[in-house]
């Protein structure tokens, strides 16, 4: 997946979906005042502003890949947010209480690499957590492969490596995390109208907005009607719905 897209792009198509995303998956990971946390794909900064709100922006760090790093350094003033990989954080040993990857570990090419590197700069005792979208229980993207399919069955769609409880628990358990725990975590983002929706792809924003602009104009306006007849010809406001898997652990003491 590109991410070489505006903070604003990414904050419209799934960004909105990550805003209520985050607090949620702060409260289950335990994040509270007094901790100092780690962000790791922090991408614009999402979950980085909900951390900041809750312990002060001098006790959070961010990192990210991506040119994403730099609207999440502008969006988080005072956050300590650099340019790096997840399997190699640029942070000592036991620097943190709490490291947290939101909507990342899918896009790694080692996963648990990532969450052990994640493991190496929480203090023992402290905790890690991630979470992955449950991608067909999200209308946003569920719907539109599936209309994509109704007019070109061969295209592949979108699949994640960790698409259930048990594997996501699996992927704690093979990072040496302890006292492993899983959840679904619920979510919905609501839009003014269908139009906003569709505005949303078309900045091409990861697999989906890539296809979409890949496809000419009389396609793109067929899986944008075939879209909508899915969604219920929605004359107003509506809302989609999207679930994540999420694990935590505790270092080893």
């Amino acid at each position: 997946m590109s991410f070489d897209v505006s903070g604003d792009a990414y904050d419209r198509f799934m960004g909105r979906y990550s805003r209520e995303l985050a607090p949620v998956f702060a409260d289950f990971t335990g994040v509270d005042s007094g901790l100092s946390v780690l962000d790791v794909g922090c991408g614009s900064g999402v979950l980085t502003e909900e951390l900041a709100r809750r312990v002060g922006p001098e006790n959070v760090s961010a990192v990210d890949p991506s040119p994403l790093a730099e609207a999440c350094a502008a969006r988080v003033p005072g956050a300590d947010v650099r340019t790096g990989a997840a399997e190699q954080l640029p942070w000592p040993d036991d620097s943190f209480d709490s490291a947290l990857a939101q909507l990342v570990i899918h896009f790694l090419e080692e996963p648990v690499l990532g969450v052990a590197e994640m493991r190496r700069v929480v203090r023992p005792g402290g905790v890690v957590a991630a979470c992955s979208w449950d991608f067909p229980a999200m209308q946003l993207l569920r719907t539109f492969w599936e209309s994509v399919r109704q007019l070109d069955p061969s295209t592949p769609g979108e699949s994640l490596p960790y698409m259930s409880l048990e594997s996501i628990a699996q992927l704690g358990d093979d990072a040496g995390l302890q006292s492993v725990e899983t959840d679904a975590l619920e979510v919905a983002s609501r839009y003014e109208d269908f139009d906003e929706l569709w505005d949303s792809f078309l900045h091409g924003v990861g697999p989906a907005g890539q296809h979409l602009l890949s496809l000419g104009t009389e396609a793109q306006a067929a899986v944008r009607d075939e879209y909508r007849r899915r969604v219920g010809d929605p004359a107003g406001s509506f809302t989609l719905t999207a679930s994540a898997w999420a694990v935590r652990g505790r270092v080893p003491e």
